[in-house]
């Protein structure tokens, strides 16, 4: 099983943007010298109480420099705001400082955010323009000369430079949390990242076993292929410390989330906007209780309760890959670097070699 850590870097009002950034980069250097195998963090833009990471490659390139072994993703990359060859060339340029340590993710992104609106990008074309992109930047890393005459790009014959190290390309995930992304991860043969912060447990396992049907109904083989879990996590010495220092920082999260989609809807309702589809398919928060946080969307808990519920998770749904989101919202970087460095030492060590029972 694979273990690694994720973030959004909240910034709740009165905290400084570059404290934030400085904490991330010690939890970084902290998860490379853990052993932690990767460290994702999202690119969201106009929403600082939400994150600050409309720059992410920035600051994965920092991160680069000072780590040696830990991975390093943007999870995701909203392929559907940006040029593709951009992408492509920041991507491979991560590669290249990291000395081979870039994963990359691509996602549909928040869609509350106000990014559609302001690239200038359909909501409802989401899949579409990902599809042709993924194609681009996957051409973008392995052929000598680029060209590409598409429905939303037109490429002429161009170098792009540099190539990732990797080869033929690094390792490629899609996000996903309806079934409509979830087909599409499998008929286009990539790994796949659920989330289980917005999604109850039901709602991941029927995903998840959507996904391993779907590979296999595309002609892909599922044992090639890999399945992440986004999970809400805090260790302590008990169940009840655990979730004593975790709360207020969880529950930040959700609540600046049902604030962020509030204020989306009554903006759109002013401008004259039509509401995006996809938005009706993202948790609001609304009603959500820590006692629900606890029991659908988060693993909180000492090391045996949350090996326990790792194994468990894995064995529904046959994902190998954890994403441990350990500073959600406010939750303080003391604590954040006591979970990590308890899991590191109590839990990774018990779960490494743990395969699946499906």
């Amino acid at each position: 099983m694979k273990v690694s850590l994720f973030t959004e870097i909240q910034c709740p009002e009165g905290a400084s943007p570059r404290v934030r950034l400085e904490e991330f980069l010690e939890q970084a250097v902290l998860a490379d010298r853990l052993g932690y195998r990767g460290f994702w963090i999202a690119e969201v833009h106009f929403q600082p109480r939400f994150s600050i990471l409309s720059s992410p490659y920035t600051v994965l390139g920092a991160v680069s420099q000072k780590t040696e072994r830990l991975r390093l993703g943007v999870a995701v990359n909203l392929v559907t705001v940006h040029h593709p060859v951009q992408i492509a060339e920041q991507a491979a340029m991560l590669d290249q400082l990291s000395h081979g340590r870039m994963d990359f993710a691509a996602g549909g992104g928040h869609p509350h955010t106000r990014v559609y609106e302001c690239f200038g990008v359909e909501h409802e074309r989401t899949r579409e323009i990902m599809e042709e992109s993924l194609k681009i930047i996957q051409a973008a890393w392995k052929e000598d000369l680029l060209k590409f005459d598409g429905e939303f790009f037109r490429i002429p014959e161009v170098s792009v430079n540099p190539k990732p190290l990797q080869r033929p390309h690094p390792p490629i995930y899609i996000a996903a949390s309806s079934p409509d992304g979830v087909e599409f991860a499998a008929r286009l043969g990539f790994n796949l990242f659920l989330p289980l912060h917005t999604r109850t447990r039901r709602q991941v396992l029927d995903l998840s076993n959507s996904y391993w049907e779907l590979l296999g109904k595309n002609g892909h083989d599922p044992l090639k292929h890999e399945l992440g879990l986004l999970i809400p996590m805090h260790l302590a010495e008990s169940v009840k410390d655990a979730r004593r220092r975790a709360e207020s920082g969880i529950m930040s999260y959700y609540q600046t989330i049902g604030d962020m989609r509030r204020d989306y809807l009554a903006w759109i309702g002013e401008k004259g906007f039509a509401m995006p589809g996809r938005l009706g398919k993202t948790a609001s928060g609304e009603g959500l209780t820590f006692e629900k946080v606890c029991a659908e969307h988060a693993v909180l808990g000492d090391s045996d309760t949350v090996i326990a519920a790792l194994q468990q998770l894995a064995d529904e749904t046959g994902a190998s890959h954890m994403l441990a989101w350990m500073n959600i919202g406010s939750v303080p970087n003391s604590s954040v670097r006591e979970s990590m460095e308890q899991f590191a030492r109590e839990v990774m060590p018990r779960i490494a070699g743990y395969e699946p029972r499906r």
